[in-house]
């Protein structure tokens, strides 16, 4: 089975997070809100990988307390080819993925702030640069469909390209052509293979 990562995000912590694990498709993203935060700082309502968990109450490691039991309950339920990351400055949390790497999860605690603001930029920027010439036709067309009829998986997308493509001058694949969509942010893929758009 192809391998995918759950994150589980210590808000409170690292709220620039969020943003860097929803552009880098990641399976199953685990938002965990302290009681002092309302809410998230960017619009989740459309996206079905990321489930956020309101904590109640104040105390001293209250919400990592709350991300402990949840990372258990992932640890005994998810599959062998799920992998784990916390993303949180913490070091505190080091000793306990160091544990679960013992038990044969991969999990790796993701801290750098600055890397992560990198890595949005630089999606932003793939955003802005411009589409190879012979794949700017074959997204007009992808435009044109109406949202409820636009492919909603990889196997219906990639049929649909390859639909596409037959009257067109390339020589691009589907599959490059799907992975030139992700490069520049117009399309992402989660870990069920199910396709999200974004023109």
């Amino acid at each position: 089975m192809e391998k995918e990562t759950w994150c589980f995000i210590d808000f409170e912590n690292l709220p620039s997070a969020l943003e860097y694990a929803i552009s880098n498709d990641y399976a199953r993203i685990f938002v965990f809100l302290g009681a002092q935060q309302k809410k998230v700082n960017i619009d989740i309502s459309k996206l079905t990988t990321v489930k956020v968990i309101k904590i109640k109450g104040v105390g001293k490691n209250n919400l990592d307390f709350h991300l402990i039991y949840y990372l258990g309950k992932c640890q005994v339920n998810a599959g062998n080819h799920v992998e784990f990351a916390v993303f949180s400055k913490d070091t505190g949390w080091d000793r306990l993925i160091q544990f679960i790497q013992k038990e044969g999860r991969t999990c790796q605690r993701i801290s750098t702030t600055d890397s992560l603001k990198k890595a949005v930029q630089k999606k932003a920027k793939q955003k802005k640069a411009k589409l190879p010439i012979d794949v700017q036709p074959i997204l007009k067309k992808l435009k044109k469909l109406k949202k409820a009829q636009r492919p909603k998986r990889v196997d219906s997308l990639t049929n649909h390209l390859q639909s596409i493509i037959r009257s067109l001058d390339t020589t691009k694949t589907p599959k490059q052509i799907m992975d030139i969509l992700k490069q520049h942010g117009l399309i992402s893929v989660d870990g069920n293979k199910k396709v999200r758009y974004t023109i």
